[in-house]
C-alpha cells in the first residue's frame, strides 16, 4: 500500500528470532519454469506480533488506547477469528503493544525530517534515499530500545514499527514554534538547493507575521514503498483492514496483485474477488500451505474436474483450487469456485461462479502484462485491469459456460498467445461446480519464445494529413517481458520503415500520439508503429499508406499540431507555474513555461541545449526522446529527470528575460528567439478588430506549414501589475474556429471578476479580451 502524503502510517516489519534461531525470510519466488509450492506454513498457531507505536512532535492523538482497541475488530470479528478463517485455524496473531497501550514513543523529531526531500515544500527532508533509509533505522532503534526497556510480556516473533503521523486540525502553538525553526529563512530560499538539480524560482516574499509553517510543511515519505517479497508494510492510521492486511504478510503472504503506475499498468483492479487479508486461495496454499497440495493440484491433462468453494477447510482431497500450465512457460491457469463465501474475509454469500485467472510466474513478473495475477473480464481485450470487473463470474448462472479463443473474454494469454486450454460446461451444483477441461498444448520455445517476450503495439490511425505534417495514434496491446522502454512510430517513402528511418519516440506511459513534421507535399509515406524493450524492436501488424497534401490546395482544417500533455497536466503547473495563489497576487496560470516549452518541444530540435551562459555545455542537451510526454509526481525519478531539466530551464530562462512580465518589452520577440534557440524570423503582430483579417491570415499562413503560433494577452490598465497571458495557436477549423492550447488554469481578468479559459476551438473575434492588448508571434520555427 502507498504511503499517504500527510496522514499516513508506516508499519515495517523484521523477525525477532529466539537466541540462537536464524532469521527466517519471506519466500521467494521461483525460478522459471519451475512451480515450487510452500509445503509448510510460515507460522502455526498463536504468534506473537510486539507493535511499538511511533509518533512526532505533530502527531495528534486523542487516546492511545481506544486507537489500538479499534484494529481488534475486523469486519465484525476479532483479528484472532479473522486470521483463522483466513488459515483455516493454522496461524493467528497475537498483539502485544510495546512497552504498553498507553505509550508511545515519541521521536525528537519532526515526519518531515524522516521524509523525502523537497527543497519547496519540505525543507527538512532527507536528500537521498540512503539517508532516508538510514535515518529510518535509527529511528527504529531508539523506538525498539524505548519499548524494550520497560517491557515486560513475552518476546514477540515480530516487531511491527508504527508510524502515526496524524496532524492536528488546528496545529498546537508550541509545535508551531517548533516547526519554525526549521525554516531559518523564511523569504522563500529555506534550505540549500540540491547541487544535481536546480529547483525553480523561489515564491513571493511573505512577511515574517504571515509565515505559516504548516502551509509549508507537506512531507511525502519515500522510503517505505513496499515490493513483494515485502521488506516495509504501510498502513493508513488506525485501519483494522489495512493492519490485517500488513500482518498477512507477517505471514509470509504476498500481494498477488501487482497494477500501478510505477510498472506501467493501467489503473483498475488486476485480482478481483481476492480471499483475505492479501491474496486467494493460490496464495494461501502457494506461500504459506495453508492449504495442502492435493487441495490445490496442477492439472496437466483433459477431462472433468470438481471445485469445491475455495473459502472452506478441505477434506480429504477435496479440491478448492487448480493450476492448469499454458502454452507459455511463465504463465499458468487458475480457477476456483466462489460459493456462500464468509463475509469477513471473502465476497460474501451473494456471490457465485468459477473465477479464471492467469499468473505470471516469470522472471519479469513485476515489470510485464499481467502484472503478477490477472483476473479474466469482458472488454479488456490488452489485460489493463479494466473491461467488465463485476461480469468476472463464470457459471450458468452468468450464462458464461465456456471459456477458451472465441469466447469474450477469450482464453489468450497476456502476450496474446494461444494459451492452450478451453474449459467447457462450466455448471455449478450449489456446493461443488464442474468442468470439462481441454487441453490442446504447443509450448512455445525458441525463437517463438523470444518474440513473445517482446511488447506489441497497434498503429491506429494516422489523421490530419497536411502539406509537411501528419498525426499518429496508437495503442500498446501487450507491454512485454521485461517492460517496453521505448515506443513511437517510424516513417519513410519506401515500404517497411524501420527505427532507422525517421521517428517519433516515446519513451513513457499513456501518451501515444506523435507529429511527424518537416514532410515534403504531394509525397507518399508509410508508417509503422514500433515497440522495444532492449530484447529486440516489435513493429506494429498495421501499416498505414498516406500521401501529404499539396501547398497550393488550401486545407479544409488543420490540426490541433500539438499531441503532448504538457498544457493539461498538474505535475507541470505545480511544479513550474508563476501562479502565487494569493488574494493580492496575479493569477497568471501556467504562462509563459507550458507555452514556451511546448513549442520547443513541438519541433524537437537535436541541439536544444539547457546550459546557461558560461556553464558547460557538456551533456546538457535535452533528449526529446526521453522526455515524460504527460509527468505524474509518483513517476520514478529517473523518468523526471529529462522533463525536469527541460521545464527547469524554460522556467527560469523565462524569468531571467522577463517574459514574467505585465508588458512585452522592447526584446520581447528577440528574447523568445534567446531562450528557444529558433533560427527564423518571428515578427510580433497586434491581434484586434482593426487588424482581425490579417491577423487571422498570418496565422493560417503558418499554420498550412504545420507552424503553431504564439498568442499572448497583455492587461491595458497600468495600476495593476498583471503578468502576460500565453498560449499557442495550433489548428483551425472547417468554420474558421482557431484552435487555442491554453496552460492549465488560465484565467483573465474581467470588469466583473475572472474568465477561466481552456484549450478548444474559438472564433477569432472572441479571442480579443475586453482589458487586454493582444499580440501574436508568427514565422517561430525550426528550419530544415
Amino acid at each position: 500500500m502507498k504511503t499517504l502524503m500527510q496522514v499516513t502510517l508506516a508499519m515495517a516489519w523484521m523477525l525477532w528470532p529466539a537466541h540462537g534461531e536464524e532469521k527466517m525470510k519471506p519466500p521467494k519466488p521461483a525460478a522459471i519454469p519451475v512451480f515450487s509450492p510452500a509445503k509448510q506454513p510460515v507460522v502455526t498457531g498463536e504468534f506473537s506480533v510486539g507493535l511499538i507505536v511511533v509518533t512526532f512532535k505533530e502527531t495528534a492523538v486523542t487516546s492511545l488506547s481506544q486507537a489500538l482497541s479499534s484494529l481488534e475488530t475486523v469486519s465484525g470479528v476479532s483479528q484472532e477469528e479473522y486470521f483463522k478463517i483466513y488459515s483455516n485455524g493454522i496461524a493467528w496473531p497475537k498483539i502485544e503493544v510495546m512497552p504498553s497501550a498507553t505509550t508511545s514513543f515519541t521521536d525528537p523529531q519532526f515526519y518531515g525530517y524522516y521524509c523525502e526531500y523537497d527543497y519547496w515544500e519540505n525543507p527538512m527532508g532527507w536528500k537521498t534515499k540512503d539517508e532516508g533509509e538510514r535515518r529510518t533505522a535509527e529511528m527504529n532503534k531508539n523506538a525498539l530500545n524505548f519499548a524494550t526497556k520497560s517491557y515486560r510480556g513475552p518476546k514477540p516473533r515480530f516487531i511491527c514499527y508504527n508510524y502515526v503521523t496524524t496532524r492536528p486540525q488546528q496545529p498546537d502553538p508550541a509545535v508551531t514554534a517548533a516547526l519554525l525553526g526549521y525554516y531559518p529563512n523564511r523569504s522563500g530560499t529555506q534550505g540549500q538547493p540540491r547541487k544535481s538539480k536546480p529547483r525553480k524560482q523561489p515564491k513571493k516574499e511573505q512577511a515574517p507575521n504571515t509565515f505559516d509553517p504548516w502551509a509549508y510543511y507537506s512531507p511525502t515519505c519515500g522510503w517505505g514503498d513496499p515490493m513483494w517479497p515485502n521488506s516495509k508494510m504501510q498502513i493508513n492510521d488506525f485501519a483494522s483492514s489495512a493492519f490485517a492486511h500488513e500482518l498477512g504478510h507477517d505471514l509470509g503472504a504476498p500481494d498477488v496483485y501487482h497494477v500501478g503506475r510505477h510498472n506501467d499498468g493501467i489503473s483498475g483492479g488486476a485480482s478481483l474477488l481476492a480471499y483475505g487479508p492479501t491474496a486467494n486461495a493460490f496464495s494461501r496454499f502457494y506461500h504459506h500451505a495453508y492449504i495442502e497440495e492435493q487441495n490445490h493440484p496442477t492439472l496437466k491433462t483433459s477431462g472433468t474436474y470438481t471445485l469445491f468453494p475455495r473459502h472452506i477447510n478441505p477434506q480429504k482431497d477435496e479440491a478448492v483450487g487448480f493450476l492448469i500450465p499454458s502454452n507459455h512457460p511463465h504463465y499458468m491457469y487458475h480457477v476456483e469456485y466462489i460459493h456462500k463465501e464468509n463475509g469477513s474475509v471473502g465476497v460474501g454469500p451473494s456471490q457465485e461462479g468459477m473465477l479464471i485467472s492467469v499468473v505470471n510466474f516469470g522472471l519479469e513478473s513485476f515489470l510485464g502484462s499481467p502484472d503478477y495475477f490477472y483476473v479474466y473480464r469482458p472488454n479488456d481485450p490488452y489485460f489493463r485491469g479494466l473491461g467488465e470487473t463485476s461480469s468476472c463470474l463464470f457459471g450458468k448462472r452468468h450464462r458464461r459456460t465456456e471459456f477458451n479463443l472465441t469466447t469474450e473474454p477469450s482464453s489468450r494469454l497476456p502476450n496474446l498467445l494461444d494459451g492452450g486450454v478451453a474449459f467447457n460446461n462450466i455448471q455449478e451444483h450449489d456446493g461443488t461446480l464442474t468442468f470439462d477441461l481441454v487441453i490442446d498444448r504447443k509450448p512455445v520455445t525458441g525463437s517463438a519464445y523470444t518474440q513473445s517476450m517482446l511488447p506489441q503495439i497497434q498503429l491506429v490511425d494516422v489523421r490530419d494529413v497536411q502539406a509537411s505534417s501528419f498525426t499518429m495514434a496508437s495503442t500498446i496491446k501487450f507491454r512485454g517481458e521485461p517492460l517496453k522502454t521505448a515506443y513511437g512510430f517510424c516513417w519513410s517513402t519506401s515500404k517497411n520503415p524501420t527505427v532507422r528511418d525517421s521517428c517519433y519516440i516515446l519513451a513513457h506511459r499513456e501518451c501515444y500520439v506523435g507529429h511527424a513534421t518537416n514532410l515534403n507535399p504531394n509525397t507518399t509515406y508509410h508508417v509503422r508503429a514500433f515497440a522495444t524493450n532492449g530484447l529486440g524492436v516489435r513493429y506494429s501488424d498495421e501499416e498505414k499508406s498516406v500521401k501529404t497534401a499539396d501547398l497550393k490546395v488550401p486545407p479544409t482544417s488543420i490540426g490541433p499540431l500539438c499531441t503532448d500533455s504538457f498544457s493539461d497536466n498538474s505535475y507541470l503547473y505545480t511544479n513550474y507555474s508563476s501562479e502565487t495563489g494569493g488574494t493580492g497576487d496575479p493569477f497568471i496560470g501556467y504562462s509563459p513555461t507550458c507555452v514556451l516549452a511546448k513549442l520547443i518541444a513541438y519541433y524537437r530540435p537535436a541541439k536544444f541545449s539547457v546550459a546557461t551562459a558560461g556553464a558547460d555545455a557538456k551533456d546538457a542537451r535535452v533528449d526529446f526522446n526521453k522526455l515524460s510526454w504527460n509527468p505524474h509526481a509518483d513517476d520514478f525519478p529517473m523518468r523526471l529527470e529529462e522533463i525536469d531539466r527541460f521545464f527547469e530551464f524554460v522556467y527560469s530562462q523565462s524569468q531571467q528575460l522577463k517574459l514574467h512580465s505585465s508588458k512585452p518589452e522592447k526584446d520581447f520577440v528577440k528574447n523568445i528567439v534567446k531562450l528557444t534557440g529558433i533560427r527564423s524570423k518571428p515578427v510580433l503582430s497586434p491581434f484586434a478588430y482593426a487588424n482581425l483579417t490579417e491577423a487571422v491570415a498570418l496565422i493560417r499562413q503558418d499554420l498550412v506549414q504545420s507552424r503553431p503560433v504564439v498568442i499572448v494577452f497583455a492587461y491595458d490598465s497600468d495600476p495593476i501589475s498583471d503578468p502576460i497571458r500565453w498560449a499557442l495557436i495550433d489548428g483551425i477549423n472547417s468554420k474558421g474556429e482557431l484552435h487555442v492550447d491554453f496552460p492549465l488554469k488560465s484565467r483573465f481578468f474581467t470588469a466583473t471578476g475572472g474568465r477561466n479559459v481552456t484549450t478548444g476551438y474559438y472564433r477569432p473575434a472572441d479571442l480579443i479580451v475586453p482589458l487586454y492588448h493582444g499580440l501574436i508571434v508568427t514565422s517561430a520555427y525550426y528550419p530544415k
